[in-house]
């Protein structure tokens, strides 16, 4: 390949990630023994057999990947985000979403009788509270976390 500049690097590198998030993602979505939701889309029915072959060829298109990366001087970070994080902001998302349930708000898609304005206002705040325990259970965990490593600095 001939010499990239730093905008084709970053292009390749940023497509390989998207492509390896996306592929992760729908991957996770066949595994029969992921948790399951009463309210996911995907019926998981993938044999072992199937997982296990679509797991190997995600590994060789991985890479196959890291070798393009690799010809091209292209450096793979290291991982820099927190999944901690990535989780804490997908329930900020969540709540923002379910907020827009509000019968005020959903006024926007159609004319509500008083009834289902009730209803939406008490479905879109059952809903925003337990987000909200559910955030709050998430600062519990993210402080037990954080604990140790705080012991450890202190210690050393």
């Amino acid at each position: 390949m001939s010499d990239l500049n730093e905008n084709h690097r970053r292009k390749v590198l940023t497509t390989c990630q998207y492509v390896d998030d996306l592929l992760t993602e729908a991957l996770g979505r066949i595994v029969p023994n992921n948790p399951k939701s009463p309210l996911q889309s995907f019926i998981a029915d993938a044999t072992p057999e199937q997982v296990q072959v679509l797991r190997q060829e995600l590994q060789e298109l991985r890479t196959a990947m890291v070798d393009v990366l690799r010809k091209n001087k292209i450096t793979i970070p290291s991982p820099q985000i927190s999944a901690m994080w990535a989780f804490r902001t997908a329930l900020v998302e969540a709540d923002e979403v379910v907020f827009d349930l509000q019968a005020r708000l959903m006024s926007r898609y159609g004319a509500l009788n008083s009834e289902a304005q009730q209803r939406l206002d008490e479905t879109a705040a059952q809903l925003m509270r337990q987000l909200q325990k559910f955030t709050e259970v998430l600062n519990h965990l993210t402080i037990q976390q954080s604990r140790p490593h705080h012991k450890e600095m202190e210690e050393s």
